[in-house]
């Protein structure tokens, strides 16, 4: 054996086990960056935690909550439980190492923003039938003392908001507003027929006029950038603005429809893509496009058609310039987002019959293909960070009939049978890097609970 390169291990090491039930009974919020701490709700005793890893020491932080925004660097949590018989939230601050989360509001209703850092929380109340825009600045929250700020307030109970970085813009569908949050400056736009928006990083802002016509706006200075008549570009005269987002490029994506009559919902639609020389009209755009999670991906959805066994839906994603990188169809409303690299460079999307399942690799040197001997568990299929490597589960049936669900890697040529997973996920995971780790929710023997399992991948 000792020919081998083999020795027993020393009284002090511990094999680290690949899989593992952190928590039962509990709903996974987030894990940092850094795999520090991980935070759930109990599914038993209603309150919030934070477990310290590997340790596993919990700490209660707050009431239930119902999801969690983390900081990148970890120094800040915000929380937010789920709304009351009044539409209204309670939200609160933790810092890891403190002890208790810190409530800074019970009466948040409709949106609430903030920038990466999650320097700020920009949200809404609604009292009197008055709507405040609130500000609250994390450097000032203590345990003593959490102050707000108020930087507007218009009547009615209707206030939609964007940010692009310390930038929000507040729209009341009537008329808008540009908030600086650092200075708390408030600019009016005035009367807005038709939703205004802001690009992601805040430095330009697109206003419409309801007959057709467009402008961006540079957002620190104020002034016009570029002008297009979008309606007259596509032949579209009359035809109404029902929401935009600028891309990472700089490209205006504009859903529009035909008015209907009134009291009827538009049946008519179409997306255009705008710049500085033109419009044009997006195929499948279908008035359905927006930006997926990350303002370089955009995602257009349609309902292709529906007949006795089924609808099928077809799916669209774009980088920031507009050049297709999926198209997808299924023919069940669970497909999955394809799950896209870091970079967008390469995707893997399934495409689902009747009969099988299959993963497409698409990448710039060619496609490549796996047929699946079971069905693709929606909840998991996504890249590995720092590496050209998709994770998937696969329910499947053992030739003893049990059915199981098992997690496999696939970097486009290899694939590898990692494990069994001690029952179906049932939520997407929160994937680590250093060392490459899942965190999951599984399903418990009560489908009213999950567990918590933490899943660790070789490299």
């Amino acid at each position: 054996m000792a020919s081998c390169g083999t020795k027993d291990p020393g009284p002090d090491t511990q094999e680290v086990p690949r899989l593992e039930v952190l928590r039962e009974n509990a709903r996974l919020l987030g894990v940092d960056e850094r795999q520090r701490f991980l935070l759930f709700t109990d599914q038993n005793d209603s309150g919030t935690y934070a477990k310290l890893l590997p340790l596993g020491v919990d700490t209660r932080i707050s009431d239930p909550a119902q999801g969690a925004t983390l900081a990148q660097d970890g120094s800040v949590v915000l929380l937010w439980s789920a709304p009351d018989g009044a539409q209204a939230r309670t939200r609160w601050l933790w810092r890891p190492g403190s002890g208790a989360g810190i409530p800074f509001t019970t009466r948040s209703t409709g949106d609430a923003v903030h920038d990466r850092a999650l320097s700020y929380l920009a949200f809404t109340e609604t009292d009197a039938g008055t709507t405040s825009l609130r500000v609250m600045d994390t450097a000032t929250c203590t345990q003593q003392a959490c102050p707000l700020r108020t930087v507007l307030e218009v009547p009615g109970n209707l206030l939609s908001l964007q940010v692009g970085g310390k930038t929000v813009l507040a729209f009341d569908a009537k008329q808008g507003w540009l908030i600086d949050v650092p200075s708390g400056a408030v600019t009016e736009l005035g009367p807005q027929p038709e939703p205004p928006t802001l690009s992601p990083d805040g430095a330009h802002y697109i206003l419409f006029d309801g007959a057709g016509h467009l402008q961006v706006f540079d957002t620190a200075t104020r002034t016009l950038q570029w002008e297009r008549p979008w309606a007259q570009d596509v032949s579209r005269a009359g035809w109404k603005v029902g929401a935009a987002v600028m891309t990472d490029a700089k490209l205006l994506v504009v859903n529009i429809y035909e008015p209907p009559p009134p009291g009827s919902i538009p049946l008519v639609r179409a997306t255009l893509t705008c710049d500085a020389t033109s419009c044009r009209g997006l195929d499948g755009g279908d008035g359905n496009c927006g930006l997926a999670g990350r303002g370089d991906l955009v995602s257009c959805s349609r309902q292709v058609r529906c007949g006795p066994y089924g609808c099928e839906y077809n799916s669209l994603y774009f980088d920031a310039s507009m050049r297709l990188l999926s198209n997808t169809s299924s023919t069940g409303a669970r497909q999955p987002q394809p799950a896209f690299s870091a970079d967008l460079t390469q995707n893997v999307s399934l495409y689902r019959d009747s009969s099988s399942d299959r993963l497409i690799w698409n990448r710039p040197e060619g496609g490549r293909e796996l047929a699946l001997q079971g069905y693709l568990d929606t909840n998991i299929c996504t890249f590995l960070p720092g590496a050209e490597r998709v994770v998937f589960a696969q329910r499947l049936t053992r030739s003893d009939g049990v059915s199981e669900t098992r997690l496999w890697t696939w970097d486009g040529t290899a694939l590898k049978d990692e494990l069994a997973l001690p029952s179906p996920p049932s939520s997407l995971p929160v994937v680590r890097a250093s060392p490459t780790t899942l965190y999951v929710n599984v399903e418990a023997a009560d489908r009213n609970y999950s567990h918590i399992a933490r899943i660790r991948l070789q490299p």
